[in-house]
């Protein structure tokens, strides 16, 4: 199972219709730790989403479940470990360039 499948079947059995329109995309994976950028005004239905949903056996031979462990409205607020550094300095270009050509 991945990670996009897994968060795809929490907001869908959450939320529904509503739940398969939110929209977010992966910041970095790395290995059972995965970051995530989601629109603020989606942010509530993410949260609750992941939180309350556990994954059936079908798919992994074990439920799953996904706890959150940071929430931040700025990726410059994130508390990082040295290594991740390189991903983050990267997303952080990416978001000043997208609010430049806005």
């Amino acid at each position: 199972m991945t990670w996009r499948q897994w968060f795809n079947g929490a907001l869908k059995r959450s939320y529904g219709i509503f739940g398969e329109g939110v929209e977010y995309s992966f910041l970095h994976v790395d290995d059972k730790i995965a970051y995530m950028r989601v629109n603020y005004a989606d942010k509530d239905i993410f949260a609750s989403s992941i939180s309350t949903y556990i994954s059936t056996e079908d798919l992994i031979g074990a439920p799953l479940t996904v706890t959150i462990l940071q929430e931040s409205s700025s990726l410059k607020l994130l508390e990082i470990t040295e290594h991740d550094r390189i991903w983050l300095k990267r997303a952080v270009e990416e978001e000043e360039d997208d609010s430049k050509c806005t």
